[in-house]
């Protein structure tokens, strides 16, 4: 997908998504390719690598075979890429890092990419928020729980974007409350696993094989 040139000026109010980022889907690949699909494999983001405003890095990603990898980088995500759910019966977000960049988006994915004068952070901030969210719930589509959103409806959606220097101190705020969340999460992990040896030291001794 060929980045267009966006541009907003700072004050700007009322302009629709598609006016300050580029929207788009990913490319389309079947759970089932992930095994048995030829060629060079290259991770893919799929709906499950989306979780609590985060995307999975690249190594925790399902690798795909793609038979023409210059068509597939096409749809790589890059750092300060807004990712939505474009398919699944919840609507996630997630804010693609360093970790992220350069992976594939599936179809199931959309991706929104800021404008030179929008910053990723903030464009997250304002999507994933309680007052944005049921705007884009309201355009999701489908017979049972297995929602759609299109690319070009969420494009359509006014955004109503604050100065750029404001925009850099809400993504600054988000970044640092991604990273105290993971950080958080994995001392919990590591408590929750030091835990687990303590109690079976104590019900087992030392008959364990670990």
């Amino acid at each position: 997908m060929k980045k267009q040139e966006k541009t907003v000026a700072s004050s700007r109010t009322g302009a629709r998504l598609l006016d300050v980022a580029d929207v788009f889907a990913g490319v389309g690949v079947s759970r089932e390719e992930t095994v048995v699909r030829p060629g060079e494999r290259l991770p893919v983001i799929g709906v499950r690598d989306l979780q609590d405003g985060t995307v999975a890095a690249r190594e925790a990603l399902d690798t795909v075979g793609f038979s023409s990898p210059s068509k597939a980088i096409s749809y790589a995500v890059q750092a300060d890429d807004v990712l939505v759910t474009g398919r699944g019966t919840l609507l996630k977000f997630g804010l693609v890092g360093d970790e992220t960049a350069g992976a594939i988006a599936s179809a199931n994915i959309i991706v929104v990419r800021p404008g030179p004068d929008v910053t990723g952070g903030a464009l997250f901030a304002i999507l994933s928020s309680d007052v944005f969210r049921p705007k884009i719930e309201v355009l999701r589509r489908g017979a049972t729980t297995l929602l759609s959103l299109s690319p070009k409806d969420l494009a359509k959606l006014e955004i109503s974007l604050p100065s750029l220097n404001e925009q850099e101190r809400i993504a600054a705020l988000v970044k640092d409350t991604q990273i105290a969340y993971r950080t958080a999460l994995e001392a919990a992990e590591i408590r929750r696993s030091l835990a687990r040896r303590l109690i079976d030291a104590r019900l087992f001794g030392n008959n364990q094989n670990h």
